[in-house]
């Protein structure tokens, strides 16, 4: 009787997602004439995908769509299943629509107990690190941070360099710090942020749908406290961060950002997410005026995109400014901050100070 309760979901769900149009034919195509957002169902090698219509490199095209509800397979013999819904609610009906699952594998390696292998289907092999505290107790959620390391770097060399296990262990957070892709390919990894960098953008790498997949991986076997969900990340890898910002603000509670920049034509997450930006004045590898190496946009206006739409729209911003450095923010509502501190003698580097900064920002916030 499960069985079939869960097959009949799973039909619904699929009849809840539009039919294939004549526009969508394969992902990459471009869609022009389609809303923003808009979701479509086609069959890749004979099995149902989901895509939507997203702008990517200032174009409208059809992408793999990022899920929210996964199949998890543990590394024994045995397999747990999760399904989760969200729920549409009007002022009159409310209707619940079950997101398509999508299976992926979680392997431990056996010299390594925090090295972890995580294959999504249709993905190739990804990998992780993953910490967690002697405090942790199944008995108490805590926080979990998700780290990305810029291009070119690593999740070993990331994690050593802002000592991140030092403050994973004093203040009792799960770290996660995932590799990018491009090693396999033997070029020099990265993310996959919007309309950078390559060579994750080059191969249309779903580094978001990884970051559900380890997300989901990991709360499925500790403790989270989903106020207390977060990401941060140094130059490309502080890009992506504002990706998972804006399209994943369902899980994603603050996000820190170290000399990164937005890179996507939209952002207008329905959930609040805080937001703490450190950049250095004399960064000429992601200038904070905009160009360099990445021709990335004007990076102060693109921060204060995250929170411009649905309740924090009217956020009003202060600058302060001290010898060191100048400082935007605004407050809303929900506990919901945003903060932009420009280092006048600092370039494109990372300093011990602001992973201090930054820790510290996402524990004073979470999502109330």
């Amino acid at each position: 009787m499960k069985k079939l309760i869960i097959f009949l979901c799973t039909v619904l769900a699929w009849a809840a997602i539009t039919s294939i149009s004549a526009s969508a034919m394969s992902i990459g195509q471009a869609c022009p004439k389609t809303t923003l957002g808009t979701r479509v169902s086609i069959r890749i090698n004979n099995k149902p995908v989901i895509v939507v219509c997203r702008a990517v490199a200032g174009r409208k095209r059809w992408i793999r769509a990022a899920v929210q509800t996964l199949v998890t397979s543990t590394t024994s013999t045995t397999s747990t299943t999760s399904t989760t819904s969200t729920t549409s609610t009007t002022s009159t009906t409310s209707t619940t629509i079950l997101e398509p699952l999508i299976k992926y594998t979680d392997v431990v390696d056996l010299t390594d107990p925090t090295l972890h292998t995580i294959t999504v289907e249709g993905s190739k092999p990804r990998t992780y690190n993953l910490f967690i505290p002697t405090g942790y107790s199944k008995d108490k959620s805590i926080p979990i941070l998700m780290a990305f390391h810029g291009l070119g770097g690593s999740s070993t060399t990331f994690t050593n360099s802002l000592q991140l296990k030092v403050f994973n262990q004093d203040m009792n957070f799960i770290l996660a710090v995932p590799n990018g892709w491009g090693s396999e390919a033997g070029s020099q990894s990265s993310w996959n942020a919007g309309i950078c960098c390559a060579p994750s953008t080059d191969s249309g790498i779903n580094d978001v749908e990884l970051v559900l997949a380890i997300l989901d991986s990991v709360t499925n076997n500790f403790s989270i406290d989903k106020s207390r969900i977060w990401a941060m990340g140094f130059s490309n890898g502080g890009m992506m961060s504002y990706r998972l910002a804006c399209e994943l603000s369902d899980k994603f509670t603050a996000i820190g950002v170290g000399g990164g920049a937005m890179m996507l034509n939209t952002c207008t997450p329905p959930n609040q997410v805080s937001v703490i930006h450190l950049h250095g004045n004399l960064d000429s590898t992601i200038p904070i005026d905009g160009g360099g190496y990445f021709n990335v946009p004007p990076v102060i206006p693109a921060f204060k995109l995250v929170n411009s739409a649905n309740r924090c729209s009217t956020m009003v911003y202060e600058v302060t400014s001290d010898f060191v450095s100048e400082t935007t923010s605004a407050a809303c509502e929900y506990g919901t901050e945003q903060k932009f501190i420009n280092y006048f003698d600092q370039g494109h580097e990372w300093t011990t100070s602001w992973t201090k900064e930054i820790i510290k920002f996402l524990f004073a916030h979470p999502r109330s």
